[in-house]
């Protein structure tokens, strides 16, 4: 679905930026997404088109089809998730005139707090209206998965981090956590349940050549910014234009260590317990023993083996200096 609007004014004459694309996602967090958009819409008085996804999948074709007909410099803005920002940045790669931002309408919006660096929907707004100076190069990843090529921009996670993913999407907690404003709650919850029966599994991986196995791994997170799983400092070190990713792996440790690890992430403190080991690197790649699940950007994309690079073109976005 598409609506169209064309109310050109002063602020929308000043940017360079030729059109401006909205990409709603209304099923975000129960519908409130719709409504926040709703709101917002009222009040906007830019030049502006909008489509609204109907099924998964559908923001990158959307994406991909606005930029194979323009050439010119296009703003896509993201109203939703992570989830809905992976699928924006996926449809413009291959797109060096797609400049990306966020309107944060999902639960966890790490892109809008790690790499926007907006706290709010106003902010995000005030970010869309200067367009014209907060254009910024940030790195982007590449993963291949089963012979599949596939981008992110936050992160990439093998292990438990994936398992509670693909947990809340197939179940309804994370709608019941959404329904009293407590989505990032969801993950806490869900993480917790599955300490307990999680199973372990040995992983290899590969660092720019160099290699490490390590036994009873919890999880291993390729980080390109700091924030992952709804505000959680997973990789304080992680800068987005530095060509290069922090790898964080998590092993060895008991459950009830690893509960440590979860509450002290928050602040950073996890980087000073034992078996929680950080490196860095451009090209990763990683083999799980047993079958585990692989997430990106907060959503489910495979399992057991997988192979990151930072990719060769960078990804444009609308920063807060």
């Amino acid at each position: 679905m598409i609506t169209e609007h064309n109310s050109l004014n002063q602020e929308g004459e000043r940017l360079a930026i030729n059109r401006i694309y909205f990409i709603v996602n209304p099923a975000a967090k129960n519908e409130r997404s719709q409504k926040l958009w709703g709101k917002i819409e009222s009040s906007l008085n830019i030049p502006h088109t909008v489509f609204y996804t109907e099924q998964k999948g559908h923001a990158e074709s959307i994406v991909r089809d606005i930029l194979q007909k323009t050439t010119y410099r296009t703003l896509l803005v993201s109203v939703g998730g992570d989830g809905t920002l992976h699928e924006v940045i996926n449809g413009a790669q291959g797109f060096p005139h797609a400049v990306i931002t966020s309107i944060p309408a999902g639960s966890g919006n790490d892109f809008v707090r790690g790499i926007q660096k907006t706290k709010n929907v106003k902010e995000a707004l005030d970010l869309i209206a200067q367009a014209e100076s907060s254009q910024a190069a940030v790195d982007i990843g590449e993963f291949m998965i089963d012979g599949e090529q596939r981008h992110f921009v936050n992160s990439i996670g093998i292990g438990i981090d994936a398992e509670v993913i693909y947990a809340m999407n197939q179940s309804k907690i994370k709608k019941w956590f959404n329904i009293f404003k407590a989505g990032k709650l969801a993950y806490i919850y869900t993480f917790i349940k599955k300490v307990i029966t999680y199973k372990r599994s040995d992983m290899e991986i590969s660092i720019d050549g160099k290699d490490f196995y390590f036994k009873n791994v919890w999880f291993i997170v390729v980080a390109n910014q700091s924030f992952f799983g709804g505000g959680m400092n997973i990789s304080p070190a992680s800068k987005t234009n530095d060509g290069k990713f922090e790898v964080l792996a998590v092993h060895t440790i008991s459950p009830l260590k690893l509960l440590l690890v979860f509450i002290s992430v928050y602040w950073g403190g996890h980087l000073r317990i034992k078996h929680v080991d950080m490196f860095t690197g451009k090209t990763i790649r990683i083999h799980s023993i047993d079958s585990v699940k692989i997430q990106a950007d907060g959503e489910f994309v495979g399992s057991t083996s997988v192979t990151i690079q930072v990719a060769e073109r960078d990804l444009h976005v609308c920063q807060k200096r």
